[in-house]
Formats: structure tokens, sequence, C-alpha cells
């Protein structure tokens, strides 16, 4: 999903949410996240077993911590977008959902960070360059989904299945309007292809702030990588639009619907609470 779009997303739940919820079960893939994280860091990172196991071991600390302070501010942000859909969403409430997502996301970042230091600390510089070359594949990969005639298609198709995701099974002409928005949102590739490539290089340079203990310095790039760049503000704008028009377009049953799940996300959460 494109970072841009992931940003907009958080209006509904977190960052870490969102690579969650499409999981048939949202409790088992939480329980799961120090495996599921470990796996993806050893991926982009060519971990060796010792450094795996001390990853797992941060892992799961950072996992308690978050399962204690961060879950209820999920919970209030599930609360509040249940209330805000019910007479009429505004711009106004779903920039408010994302403030308090981005502050979350901040949180964790800033508990993750002396956890994440010591093990970046002992990277070797191939390692950094495996790091290097897995973020250069996605990009690549990214690029080619993205350009060519296809590219409209497939935005319509991720931005139809991520709203399934946050919003439950949606109707055939719902699904068909969030195609029809997507196909005719305007995309400047080089644009966002610029864009993507500074926030690479944030994050990259922010992961080596982290392994010289500069741990303010690391979190706060990348927390600029959830700031929208000018460029990419008409793209933006056009995605809240048609998140708005959307939301406000469900007939009573579909809100019913929308509501079920995430009362669904709600009794997970709290399951979840209490380890």
């Amino acid at each position: 999903m494109p970072l841009l779009l992931k940003r907009t997303a958080a209006v509904f739940s977190l960052a870490v949410l969102l690579a969650l919820i499409g999981c048939s079960s949202l409790t088992l893939a939480y329980n799961q996240l120090p495996l599921l994280a470990g796996l993806w860091a050893d991926r982009y990172l060519d971990l060796d077993s010792g450094q795996e196991r001390r990853l797992k071991e941060k892992l799961q600390a950072w996992q308690a911590w978050h399962r204690r302070e961060e879950l209820p501010q999920w919970l209030a942000l599930v609360r509040q977008a249940q209330a805000a859909l019910e007479d009429g969403v505004t711009q106004d409430e779903l920039l408010a959902l994302e403030r308090g997502a981005r502050a979350s996301v901040e949180r964790s970042l800033q508990h993750a960070a002396p956890l994440a230091a010591p093990l970046l600390a002992e990277l070797k510089p191939e390692q950094w360059q495996h790091l290097q070359k897995k973020m250069d594949e996605k990009t690549e990969e990214w690029r080619e989904k993205n350009a060519g005639r296809d590219g409209p298609d497939e935005r319509a198709k991720r931005y139809t299945n991520n709203l399934q995701r946050w919003l439950g099974d949606l109707d055939r002409p719902v699904r068909r309007q969030a195609r029809a928005d997507a196909e005719g949102w305007h995309f400047d590739l080089p644009t966002m292809a610029q864009a993507r490539a500074a926030r690479q290089a944030r994050t990259l340079e922010a992961l080596r702030a982290w392994s010289r203990q500069d741990l303010a310095g690391g979190t706060g790039l990348l927390m600029r990588n959830l700031q929208p760049l000018p460029a990419e503000q008409p793209y933006r704008d056009q995605v809240m639009a048609s998140l708005v028009k959307l939301l406000n377009g469900l007939t009573p049953e579909q809100r019913r619907q929308v509501h079920q799940h995430w009362s669904q996300w709600e009794a997970e959460l709290r399951s979840l609470q209490q380890g």
C-alpha cells in the first residue's frame, strides 16, 4: 500500500494495526507480532542467529509495553471513529483521528528506539548494504505496479481491498464507487517516486541515528515520513475527499455493518489487553 494512502488510512487505525487487520484474526496476528516482525526484519537485515535471538527478546519487551500502554489508545481511536460515523463524517473528524493515530505511532517509536539501538549498532556494513538493496527492490516493485496503463487499476484494487479491511465487507455498488474514484485520481508518478525515494533515504538515516544512540533524532526523522510533502498534497486531498464521500454515502444498513465490524475489533482489543 502506498505510504500516503497508509497515512490516510490511519484515520481508522494505527500503522501496526493496518498490517494486522489484513489477517483473518486480529488476536492471532497481534499475538504473533514478535514472530512476524522478526521475520520481516530478518528479510531486510539478513540477521545472524544471535541477532535474531536478541531481536526476538526486544520485540517481546516492546509488545508487553504496547499491550499495556497503547492498546487502550487503539480502543479509544476505534470508539472515536464509531462516533464520527454516526452523524456524517467531516474532514476535520478524520484529521483528528489521524492526529491521534500519529501520536500513538510516535509513542511506539520512542519506546522502540532504545530497544532497537543496540542491535542496529552491531550491524555489519554488508547488513546495511543488504537493507539498502531490499529497499531498492521494493521501490522498483512499487514503480512497476504504478507505471503504465495498469497503474490506475492497481491503485483502485489496493484502495478497495484496504477499505474492506477497515470497514468490513462492502456491497458491490460501494466497491464500484471506490474503484471509480481511485481510477480517476490524478497520480503524478515522478512526484510520488521522488517522495518515496526521500522517505527511503530518511528511513535509513533514522536507523543509523538510532544505531549511534541519537534516539530523538532518529524518531524525529521517522515521524517526518508520516507528513505529506507539498507536492503530494493534491493526491492526498483526492484520497480524503473520496473517503468522506464514501463514508457519508453509506446506507443505514451498510453503516450498521461497519459498526459491527469495528465492534468486533473493540472486543478483540479488550481481550488482547488481558494478555
